[in-house]
């Protein structure tokens, strides 16, 4: 602290900190990133015994790993980087517990088997995504291409007391760097397969004793796609993108830091709307898939994305406690066309457009204490809006005498949220911790639909108007307790719950109920052999009603409706270590065993029948609705496309949740000579497969992965590196979608290898 600053001086300062960001809190038309916490190094100096203690933010404040009760994932950038994983939409590969299915730019993140197969705009996801502690609400913002980022911390089981919004499974948060009192300039130029040339830069700088500034570049450029489209002639899985994100850190004061943060996104790709015919089904009209990274759409598909925001961050030391104030405005615009069905029949097409942008305001003070009591409270504040214009046409309208629809949506949110927990020390070895949340939401609804008739009449538009208002506790309750110094047990009991939202592809669908999650967790953390093993287990059980679902079996072949499954039950027990097997020797990895099934989900009670499958031509006779199989499937060759009956799925596995899923990676780094070094890296990832629809026809039949480089450095500050992702070349689909015109899936990216160039300065 500042010798001489009086208490009532930093509680001016304070004040001219908080009074205009409250003030401010208007809804407003940018977005952004900001740092919610000040940056901390993940891993220290490594000590000489044994492993780098870890810091993460778990509990909205910087703690050893091993001292949090939640069950945490930290993966560090070198350990991203050496594992040969890049992006979010890779880190199921070195996080077992997470999985992920896309939906165009968007995506869906599974935690424990926790998630949502809705993407649409106005769908924020079952588990929240932060970039240093700025909450991004819309889906398109979580294929992050990292640069410049420190770790990644996933957290596991509902967060809805500190973090709240929608964490009902957990959360991703991306910490990016800081700049600091020393000059630095990193980055990579690479070339690989499918003619690809991509770079990164980061520099940073300090401008004053008291001011530093850097700035990150991110650009890829990929010419050659993964396949092909055979009707049309085009590339299939191509994808480009370019990025900037800077940060401006200032210290007026010893006890106030200013942090600024900005960022801006682009890309243009079809990764996630390349559909074909999935393998082994007959889609309309007798048509059959490619198979591979090829289709055979009648239509391109391409997304165009923009992203970009802007944040301030003030932390405040008053003495007695931190203040925290993240004021951010983010802003998002999807434009994508693609062909629904996948196949060469002019079936359903979507060109679509859509736009989000969103203010948040949080304030949080956080005790300094280093008493047994310890403590923090917040208030926070979310408006966002999210629309869509969007034209769906094709053949498959022609049963209802339409040749398109046109819809216009929106859906604003307002939330409003206070929160605080407590951490006691009942002894030296003992704390118990609680924690409460209050949230409202009030969300609007505004759509319209507009039919054109196949002679080209337009019908009377429908406009629906209508509003979600709710208000929800959340709480947390864990205890902790020591059994050695670098062992420890915890138990915890949270609720969480996601809100009740719109389909803005299907306005007169009505809305979903929010849905909920009690879990309890208890686990050990260790660390052993002298520090040179790190085992976290850990055995949880949840218990989620009105879990909410997506399905295709709109009025519109085009459209998708939401539904609220009765209850789910969910059973796992997850594993993982890091192990220092001799100096410059690390083996790392997890596993996570999970049982995640519908306990209840139609039948002859409940107020939702579940959607099933039947390739035609089959029927769905009355006397069969509710039942566990309410189609028949008739005689004769299968015509292609799907029926869709309602019965009930009690029983069934939920989507993308895996039984096992496990990884191991190492690395291993010796000198060559006087200044030089080798480092040699693998990373394996297993998965049992999954499904993605509640009638688990679709499925995903077990897969490996494998990743692997080799990277010299002749010095510190060049090193050369040859590296290979997905070596085996390993066919999985990552998004499977079942409709009216047959199941149509995207596939995850192919082997790709390469060559890239580093510095370090």
């Amino acid at each position: 602290m500042l010798e001489g600053v009086s208490i009532r001086a930093r509680l001016m300062t304070a004040a001219a900190i908080a009074v205009p960001v409250l003030f401010s809190a208007q809804p407003a038309s940018a977005q952004t990133s900001g740092n919610a916490e000040p940056s901390t190094a993940v891993n220290r100096a490594e000590p000489a015994s044994g492993l780098s203690e870890i810091i993460v933010t778990a509990q909205r404040r910087a703690e050893n790993l091993q001292d949090v009760p939640i069950a945490v994932s930290a993966v560090t950038a070198d350990m991203l980087a050496q594992s040969g994983v890049d992006t979010s939409r890779d880190l199921p590969q070195i996080v077992p517990s997470v999985q992920l299915t896309r939906s165009g730019p968007s995506g869906l993140f599974f935690i424990r088997g926790v998630g949502t197969t809705n993407a649409a705009a106005g769908e924020e996801g079952a588990n929240a995504f932060y970039v240093d502690g700025v909450y991004l609400g819309d889906l398109s913002q979580t294929i992050n291409n990292f640069n410049s980022i420190e770790r990644v911390e996933v957290l596991k089981g509902p967060q809805g007391t500190l973090f709240g919004r929608n964490a009902t499974g957990g959360l991703i948060h991306i910490i990016t760097r800081e700049p600091g009192q020393e000059a630095r300039l990193d980055g990579k130029i690479g070339y690989s397969n499918y003619s690809t040339v991509d770079a990164q830069v980061y520099a940073a700088v300090p401008i004053s004793d008291t001011i530093s500034a850097d700035v990150a570049l991110t650009s890829k450029y990929q010419r050659d796609g993964w396949g092909r489209n055979l009707t049309r002639d085009t590339k299939n899985g191509i994808n480009q993108y370019q990025g900037i994100r800077s940060k401006l850190v200032a210290r007026p004061l010893d006890t106030l830091k200013l942090t600024l943060s900005g960022d801006y996104f682009r890309s243009e790709d079809n990764l996630g709307l390349g559909w074909r015919l999935a393998d082994g089904t007959v889609g309309t009209g007798g048509t059959v898939g490619p198979g591979g990274h090829d289709t055979t759409a009648n239509h391109d598909a391409l997304t165009k994305l923009r992203l970009w925001g802007v944040s301030l961050t003030g932390a405040l030391d008053l003495g007695f406690a931190d203040l925290t104030s993240i004021t951010a405005l983010r802003r998002t615009s999807n434009n994508s066309r693609f062909d629904v069905d996948g196949g060469p029949l002019n079936l359903v097409n979507i060109e679509y457009l859509a736009k989000g942008r969103t203010f948040q305001q949080e304030l949080r003070l956080a005790s300094t204490s280093s008493g047994p009591l310890t403590w923090q409270a917040g208030l926070f504040y979310l408006y966002s809006r999210a629309s869509t214009d969007q034209n769906q046409n094709g053949d498959a309208f022609a049963a209802q005498s339409l040749r398109e629809i046109d819809i216009i949506s929106s859906l604003t949110t307002r939330s409003y949220a206070a929160f605080g927990e407590l951490t006691y020390a009942i002894t030296p070895t003992t704390t118990i911790t609680g924690g409460l949340r209050y949230t409202q939401d009030v969300r609007d609804f505004d759509g319209t639909q507009t039919p054109t008739l196949l002679t080209g009449a337009v019908l009377p538009t429908t406009t629906v108007l209508s509003r979600l208002k709710y208000s929800e506790f959340t709480y947390r309750a864990a205890l902790r307790q020591e059994l050695a110094e670098d062992v420890s047990l915890y138990a915890s009991i949270n609720r969480g719950f996601k809100a009740g939202t719109y389909s803005l592809q299907s306005p007169t669908s009505p809305p979903v109920d929010p849905q909920f999650i009690m879990a309890y967790e208890a686990g050990i953390k260790s660390e052993l052999l002298d520090r040179r093993l790190r085992l976290n287990v850990s055995a949880y059980h949840y218990d989620i009603d009105d879990y909410q679902v997506r399905s295709a079996a709109a009025a519109n072949p085009g459209a998708n409706i939401l539904l609220n499954a009765a209850t789910v039950k969910v059973d796992g027990l997850e594993a993982e270590f890091e192990a220092l097997i001799v100096d410059g020797f690390r083996l790392f990895g997890g596993a996570n065993l999970l049982r995640s099934k519908y306990q209840r989900f139609g039948g002859p009670n409940s107020d939702f029948q579940a959607p099933i499958s039947y390739p035609r031509p089959a029927t769905c006779p009355p006397s069969l609705v509710g039942t566990a199989d309410p189609g028949v499937l008739l005689p004769g060759p299968r015509t292609g496309g799907l029926a869709t009956c309602f019965g009930d799925v009690s029983g069934n596995y939920t989507p993308l949740a895996p039984k096992f899923a496990a990884s191991l990676g190492g690395s291993y780094t010796f000198d060559v000579g006087q200044t030089g070094s080798l480092r040699l890296s693998a990373l394996y990832n297993y998965n049992s497969g999954y499904v993605f629809e509640p009638d688990n026809v679709a499925r995903q039949a077990s897969f490996h992965l494998l990743n692997g480089s080799i990277e010299y450095r002749p010095s510190e500050q060049v090193g050369i590196e040859f590296w290979a992702s997905n070596l085996t070349d390993t066919e999985y689909v990552v998004q499977d979608l079942s409709t009216a015109t047959g199941v149509t899936e995207v596939l995850a990216p192919p082997r790709t290898y390469g060559v890239n160039l580093k510095f370090n300065f």
